[in-house]
């Protein structure tokens, strides 16, 4: 996951490192994944902004359109449960 550390997301994270990522199928809005797991490792500078130009690429094709105004994050996840439907 990448974020940026002046996000609510991440001072959460700080605090309590237990989280849930929900993916959702746009086309059945009932077929979904839950995956809950704990950040273990965080990556911060140059490596996490070429993360979100590399990610920006990936899916729009272009370069990364949003203002960074912090700094970017990567958080990784150790999934301990997963479920889906």
């Amino acid at each position: 996951m990448n974020t940026e550390v002046h996000r609510p997301k991440f001072k959460n994270i700080e605090r309590d490192p237990r989280v849930t990522v929900l993916l959702m199928d746009k086309e059945n809005p009932y077929s979904f994944v839950e995956v809950r797991g704990t950040v273990v490792e965080t990556v911060r500078g140059p490596a996490a902004a070429q993360s979100i130009e590399d990610l920006s690429h990936k899916y729009t094709g272009a370069a990364y359109s949003n203002k960074i105004q912090s700094e970017r994050v990567i958080l990784t996840i150790q999934v301990d449960k997963t479920y889906g439907s």
